[in-house]
């Protein structure tokens, strides 16, 4: 996950930076902002999380024992260079990186010259022969002011520098952040198609100019395009989200060749009000990071979805399970769930016996088996995520199955 906190402070003196903001010296206000923030990340789960604006790591090690206790995570942060915000990025992780580091090199971009204030290179040895470096960013505001283009495209040549370097030793690479840019090419275009003035996402993206074989896709061309947007601007003060044009994409997870054939799921939950903060969405990849044959499941699983049924969708699409487990499994509280956060209720099966199946019905219920293509999860009562499905575009009557 990446993901603008929007000023994750703690409230505490002394506060960095010359930015004002609600919750600036005051721990309640800020713990209330920060528990708004932990919701979206529990929501997800995510093993690696990159946050942009954050104080320091004294706050973040307080966001991370206060909100997100007992769920696994190490708070890493490398002091930047940015102090009038006094904003840096950090991560949170269940995966120990082997080293978190900055790089001080400047980029070049016509007359200017600029390094990025605002980074981290965090190194990942998942598999002996799988390693990967994430870097986070968050680059120069205003995307579409001209006095800051060749800013933040000398940002931008920085980092690409950084990312052949890693690529030399050995790691795939993920480049995560606020690029406060748009993604002008046609698979990466946001829900508006707003239009970039400068080359930060092309000359990023394509990593080594002439080489195609070291391009990096934006995770989020694997998304239905209505879905891609990720932060909220209040174009006109009014108070309120103007939909849609106050709505863009200028948060992105790039993602190296060596990588890219491993993502299984992408999502930019929609859930929370950015009026009340934080102002942008989360967007989140699931990677598959092992080559070994999966285990056989054990207990209840999904095993095949209609999306689209003979007759009315909203009452006909069924999700059939089975319980792969020895013990039976009352359902009673437990849901299936899409990336809008639309659920079906499994209580009407009840107790699922060993090895048996059952299909629930929609029967007008809100989540709706998207017949282009959609991610479900099955939920049990406590809320964990038990599995997590995704399939293509189907076909009326076409059933998709999920084997063990």
């Amino acid at each position: 996950m990446t993901f603008n906190a929007e000023f994750l402070w703690d409230g505490l003196a002394p506060e960095e930076g010359q930015v004002s903001f609600a919750w600036k010296g005051d721990p309640d206000a800020a713990a209330e902002h920060m528990q708004r923030v932990a919701d979206v990340i529990i929501y997800s789960d995510p093993d690696i999380v990159h946050l942009v604006e954050v104080e320091n790591l004294d706050a973040l090690t307080l966001f991370r024992d206060s909100f997100l206790a007992g769920r696994g995570y190490e708070p890493y942060l490398v002091k930047g260079k940015d102090t009038y915000t006094g904003q840096d990025v950090g991560l949170l992780t269940r995966i120990d990186p082997v080293s978190v580091s900055r790089d001080e090199r400047q980029g070049v971009s016509g007359s200017e010259r600029k390094g990025v204030s605002k980074h981290l290179i965090a190194r990942f040895e998942a598999e002996p022969d799988l390693r990967f470096s994430l870097i986070g960013l968050h680059f120069v505001a205003f995307p579409t002011r001209e006095d800051r283009r060749l800013e933040r495209q000398a940002q931008a040549d920085a980092i690409v520098g950084m990312a052949i370097e890693e690529s030399d030793a050995g790691y795939e690479v993920i480049i995560v952040g606020d690029f406060n840019d748009y993604d002008g090419s046609e698979d990466g275009k946001d829900h508006i198609d707003s239009e970039p003035i400068s080359d930060v996402l092309l000359n990023i993206r394509a990593m080594r100019p002439g080489d195609p074989d070291d391009d990096l896709i934006n995770a989020a061309s694997l998304l239905d395009k209505s879905q891609r947007y990720t932060a909220h601007y209040d174009k006109n003060n009014n108070g309120r989200v103007d939909s849609p044009q106050e709505l863009t994409s200028i948060d992105h997870v790039l993602v190296g060749p060596g990588l890219a054939g491993r993502i299984e799921t992408v999502d930019i939950p929609h859930r929370h009000d950015p009026m009340t903060g934080p102002d942008h969405y989360p967007v989140v990849v699931w990677f598959r990071l092992s080559d070994a044959a999966p285990s056989a499941p054990d207990g209840v699983r999904i095993v095949e979805l209609l999306p689209d049924p003979p007759g009315d969708d909203r009452q006909h699409e069924t999700a059939t399970l089975r319980n792969f487990g020895a013990a039976a499994v009352d359902l009673t509280g437990w849901r299936l769930r899409d990336l809008s956060g639309g659920t079906w209720s499994l209580d009407p099966i009840g107790t699922l016996a060993p090895g048996a199946h059952a299909t629930v019905v929609r029967l007008g219920q809100r989540m709706s088996l998207n017949n282009d293509g959609d991610t479900v999860e099955l939920i049990d009562a406590s809320g964990a995520v038990v599995q997590r499905v995704s399939y293509g575009r189907v076909g009326e009557g076409e059933a998709v199955e999920f084997g063990p």
